[in-house]
């Protein structure tokens, strides 16, 4: 990408958008309150008061005050009519209608109607910080102005960041602003020319163009995006994408949302692409290729998801997600943008608590719950399809293993009576399908039903004074229908059935101190130490009898011990509250678990053993032990060879100005190893830089570089991005004008 490329782009990008486009979206204001001007009555106060019988006037020198209702007005001279409300008003003129002011040098104005002109004055809108200042301004209605010549901004003070420039300007409180022949102004420097401007004055939703995105890349080329929001109903809207892609085509989109009750709500996305551009396996295309996909030669691309929650009678509820993509390529290609994956996810997070599958996996879960709870029993009702992309994209054989349906139901752990004992109780049934079924591969891929039943019973006791026991027993019952299935040893019943029992125990301890500091802000620290062990016997069965759907029919035999180790460090501080009282403050600073399985039947097995009986030596932390430093891990070592198996760990350090270094290792046997390392800096109090990179230590290569600046002053932003991955490189720009809107890419 060369730098002639992207100058001429991002140059044509910041004009087209501003010029043509620079309308953003709602901004948060209030709606005045509506009075009844024959209801008011008006007030003055002032040092010398006197009434004109010639012209009916109250004509009030020196410190002038009226008051009446919402409204207030402020002058050193003022000629007022109490039959027609009519006021002049001349010298520091302040005048207060509801959040908003307006201060000049002379004012015309009737105070029931909020009609006039005002000279030389200052218009300033308290939601969103307008100030509109002009040398003849009129208030045309209670909510409305319009001056020949202005300036708009956010920013304070006298000479502010930034400000528009303009003529003919028109402002509608919970409406729009415009103007014509627009400057903006970076300090006293013109930046920008706009033959026409248009910008929020509003805080209820209305349907309007919001802020464009754009972006330039090597796979796309200049990038242009435009949203218009729909306002449908107060509960209910929608908006419209349209994505220009120079090398690519246009993209359309639409994102509707809706609310039909407290606890009824859904979200609708679905994208259109006809794409300009295939990736056939060839070196003419492989600009357009992922080396973990194969061949794409689509030209229609789509991705349509949705999630839903519905309120249902008799208190059930009922969730559905859906998540329906044309490619394999398609959410690596489109992860960025309005309705790109990381919007999406982000916003199904946010609004619903649940996420979508990862960008680059390959087969799709869809899924409608139905389910119903009580105080200690639960009722699912389930239907999951997980939709191939790989196998539709490519026309192969389709045997993923679909549930249609699923019924739970479940009993939470509970007292059995005044018995001493508890119980809980696993059961389900789910019918299996497949839209193309392998009766001869090594595990049969078949289609069937199966029922599971699996209660427990439980006896909680104390021995002694410090020791607790768990003793349990329980049982499962397992039966299956499968059609067309043959065992390994050539058995071809439709019917198989697996009953199986279990048992163990867990026998734990507590042991704690607490350590007094008197460091200044903390008091105590408490540390308890957690030693237990659990044991689990699983009895034998043969499971090549029975088909495989999933890890419920792949129980096998188990002979099991587990130790474990917890710590756990929590601080007291004392603190004060608004009232002045003390009070005791507790946080865990530190939670550190070690825990290892020791196999009794690997053990008895000897020198047939699939394994050492002695498993993973595992670790697990969460250290927090000061407000500028957090770190977590995961580690499992081998003690047989000494190797590790896997380390996930990460640590964060900060400081109060807001510099920040975070670093991530990931090592997991023959499938990851890389390094993650991200450094933010304030440079100063409102610039802040950024660099990030994560390395493939095995194959020794940069997976993805990020580098940006970000300058953030009370009334505007401005943020740059370049990304450097291997599919692509990237570079973004984000401008916020607060209060008006932002454009960009993001």
């Amino acid at each position: 990408m060369s730098p002639l490329f992207l100058r001429k782009n991002l140059r044509f990008a910041v004009i087209f958008i501003l010029v043509l486009c620079l309308v953003p979206a709602a901004v948060v204001l209030a709606v005045p309150q509506v009075e009844n001007p024959k209801e008011v009555s008006w007030h003055i106060e002032a040092l010398m008061v006197t009434y004109d019988n010639e012209r009916q006037l109250y004509v009030a020198e020196d410190n002038v005050v009226i008051t009446g209702g919402k409204t207030r007005l402020e002058a050193d001279y003022v000629e007022f009519s109490n039959k027609t409300k009519e006021a002049f008003a001349q010298g520091d003129v302040l005048f207060i209608s509801g959040g908003d002011t307006i201060t000049c040098n002379a004012m015309q104005i009737n105070l029931a109607t909020e009609k006039g002109t005002i000279n030389k004055g200052t218009i300033f809108i308290q939601d969103g910080n307008y100030y509109i200042t002009g040398e003849n301004f009129r208030k045309t209605g209670e909510f409305t102005y319009d001056a020949a010549k202005g300036t708009i901004t956010t920013c304070n003070g006298d000479t502010p960041d930034w400000k528009i420039t303009g003529k003919n300007i028109k402002v509608t409180i919970e409406g729009y602003g415009r103007a014509s022949h627009t400057a903006i102004w970076a300090k006293n420097m013109p930046v920008l020319y706009s033959p026409y401007l248009i910008f929020p004055v509003k805080n209820k939703r209305q349907t309007g163009l919001l802020f464009p995105r754009i972006s330039t890349s090597e796979r796309k080329g200049f990038e242009y995006e435009q949203p218009l929001f729909i306002a449908l109903s107060r509960n209910a809207d929608a908006t419209l994408y349209a994505l220009y892609m120079s090398d690519r085509g246009v993209k359309v989109a639409g994102e509707l949302r809706y609310i039909l009750s407290p606890k009824s709500k859904g979200m609708l996305v679905a994208d259109y692409l006809d794409d300009d551009k295939i990736d056939d396996g060839t070196q003419a295309t492989e600009d357009y290729s992922y080396d973990s996909t194969g061949p794409r030669d689509n030209h229609d691309r789509y991705w349509i998801r949705m999630k839903h929650d519905q309120e249902l009678p008799y208190q059930f509820k009922a969730k559905l997600d859906l998540d329906i993509v044309s490619d394999e390529d398609y959410l690596q290609e489109f992860k960025d943008g309005f309705t790109g994956y990381d919007a999406t996810k982000s916003n199904f997070e946010e609004m619903f608590g649940r996420s979508l599958d990862e960008y680059d996996d390959t087969t799709r879960r869809n899924n409608l719950l139905v389910s119903r709870k009580w105080d200690h029993h639960n009722l699912n009702i389930e239907a999951t399809w997980y939709d191939d992309v790989a196998a539709r994209q490519q026309d192969t054989d389709d045997t993923t293993l679909q549930t249609l349906p699923a019924i739970e139901f479940d009993a939470h752990r509970q007292k059995l009576g005044n018995t001493g004992f508890h119980y809980r109780l696993d059961s389900e049934f789910r019918s299996f399908y497949r839209q193309d079924t392998d009766e001869t591969a090594a595990e049969p891929k078949v289609t069937g039903q199966r029922f599971d039943l699996y209660p427990r019973l439980y006896y909680p006791a104390k021995l002694g004074k410090y020791l607790s026991f768990d003793p349990f027993i329980g049982a499962r019952g397992t039966a299956w229908h499968a059609r067309d299935y043959t065992d390994a040893g050539g058995d071809d019943e439709n019917v198989r059935t697996r009953g199986i029992y279990e048992a163990g125990a867990h026998l734990s301890t507590g042991f704690d101190r607490v350590f007094s500091l008197n460091s200044g802000t903390v008091d105590k620290v408490k540390h308890k130490i957690i030693p237990k062990i659990e044991y689990r016997f699983v009895s034998e069965e043969h499971e090549e009898d029975q088909p495989i759907f999933d890890a419920i029919d792949e129980i096998t035999d188990e002979n099991l011990v587990t130790w474990s180790l917890t710590n756990t460090f929590t601080t007291r501080s004392t603190i004060t509250k608004p009232d002045g009282t003390p009070e005791n403050s507790y946080k865990e600073v530190a939670w550190i678990k070690l825990y290892q399985d020791y196999n009794i039947k690997y053990e008895r097995d000897g020198s047939n053993a699939a394994d050492d009986p002695w498993q993973d030596l595992k670790l697990k932390y969460e250290l927090y032990p000061c407000t500028y430093l957090k770190s977590d891990g995961e580690i499992a070592l081998d003690p047989n060879n000494q190797h590790f198996k896997e380390v996930k760990v990460g640590a964060t350090v900060k400081d109060t100005r807001g510099d920040s270094i975070h670093t991530a290792y990931r090592y997991e046997s023959s499938t990851t190893h890389s390094w993650l390392t991200r450094f933010n800096a304030m440079i100063t109090s409102y610039l802040m830089a950024y660099y990030s990179f994560e390395n493939d230590l095995d194959d020794n290569k940069t997976i993805e570089t990020l580098a940006g600046l970000r300058f953030d002053k009370e009334c505007w932003r401005l943020a740059l991005e370049f990304k450097d991955s291997s599919a692509d490189k990237t570079i973004a720009f984000m401008v916020t004008l607060k209060g008006i809107g932002e454009f960009g890419s993001k």
